[in-house]
């Protein structure tokens, strides 16, 4: 056969593949109703065990496990949309329909926390997202989370990740330990400079501040200069900040803002590696906050260290339909190594598709936080 008859074959099968998955679809439906009347739970893991060791026993060499794989998605898709047909709002889904029938809260001039202090990449989306907001500067990323916490600011402003230096791990670490709900987003262009006292030139320089971040995503200014020592601060402004009240000759890594706040000069702009360079920053609050324009949904999911494990959690969301955006995984610290998923993905709460999606997942999953609905601005 040539080429042109074997993918008329393979149409043809696919056709056949079509009906079948169509007709079993129709019957789970059924299932779901029969156990809806006679009040049985969806998941049967001895009767789905069944299923997928009787697939990979019947099918022949080498498609053993190809099958095992073909069946669980099957099995997933079944249990998905017997969720919807079945399943009450549990406790999660139950706080979003209430906060769905509220007004957001609008705050003529917020109280915001923000680490680090005047003219950080920070301080510049405090004031993009709230131009009339009163801003606090914090020392260190928890004490953002512990004002919002305990209600001295209305909200808190933190980076989450950038788009070459990636997650910030510190931010991250703190999510699983507190309470709180994203009500905005905001990406920042970054733009880094040089800075340094008047009368220093780059000759002098042997030490550059700043934080981790901004340092990784200039490292192609450290191989231009090798004799600069790349020094790390806890936020781009304090290090702007901090060499204006030093002696010896130093420079700040920092905005163009942050430079003309302290007097420094600016001898290089724009030493990031790529001028594709974003922080994304979430602002968060105690209450949900639900905007009829929100239109990323962010989510933190424990799964366990188990094969399989990845791959049915983005069963549910591929049945949905949903794009995502960011997966990032950070451990638990058990000993069987499981990890949190925090997942951003496109989508309003409005929407039943996506309401049923996060009501599935939260009554599936033994640690599971929604984060948040909102809208995603650029700065």
């Amino acid at each position: 056969m040539d080429l042109t008859s074997l993918r008329g074959e393979i149409d043809r099968i696919d056709q056949e593949l079509l009906a079948l998955f169509e007709e079993r679809m129709d019957i789970v439906r059924e299932v779901a109703q029969y156990k809806k009347e006679q009040g049985l739970p969806i998941f049967h893991p001895e009767r789905e065990q069944q299923v997928l060791d009787r697939a990979a026993e019947r099918a022949k060499e080498p498609y053993q496990t190809d099958a095992r794989v073909l069946f669980t998605t099957l099995m997933e898709l079944s249990k998905f949309h017997q969720k919807i047909q079945i399943s009450e709002p549990g406790p999660v889904a139950l706080r979003i329909k209430e906060s769905l029938q509220k007004q957001p809260s609008c705050f003529s001039r917020p109280k915001i926390a923000c680490q680090g202090t005047q003219g950080a990449y920070s301080h510049i989306a405090a004031e993009t997202l709230f131009p009339n907001g009163k801003i606090t500067f914090m020392r260190e990323f928890e004490d953002v989370f512990k004002a919002v916490e305990d209600g001295s600011v209305d909200c808190g402003l933190l980076p989450i990740d950038n788009s070459n230096a990636g997650s910030v791990t510190a931010v991250y670490t703190l999510m699983k330990k507190y309470d709180f709900y994203i009500n905005h987003g905001i990406k920042v262009k970054v733009d880094h400079c040089l800075a340094a006292k008047p009368g220093v030139s780059m000759e002098q320089i042997k030490q550059v501040y700043s934080h981790e971040q901004a340092l990784r995503q200039c490292s192609a200014f450290f191989e231009r200069h090798p004799a600069c020592e790349p020094c790390e601060f806890l936020n781009t402004a304090l290090a702007a900040e901090y060499v204006s009240g030093l002696e010896e000759p130093a420079a700040a890594i920092c905005s163009s803002k942050s430079a003309g706040l302290y007097g420094l000069n600016i001898l290089e702009k724009g030493i990031q590696d790529t001028g594709e360079n974003y922080t994304r920053f979430m602002c968060i609050s105690k209450t949900m906050q639900l905007h009829e324009e929100a239109d990323m949904v962010s989510i933190a999911v424990a799964i366990s260290n188990q094969p399989g494990s990845l791959y049915k959690l983005l069963t549910a969301f591929a049945a949905a339909g949903v794009d995502l955006t960011k997966i990032e995984s950070k451990p638990m610290g058990t000993k069987n190594f499981d990890v949190i998923f925090y997942i951003d993905f496109l989508g309003n709460l409005r929407s039943p598709e996506i309401y049923h999606l996060i009501n599935n997942l939260s009554g599936e999953f033994k640690y599971f936080k929604f984060l948040g609905n909102y809208p995603e601005i650029e700065g």
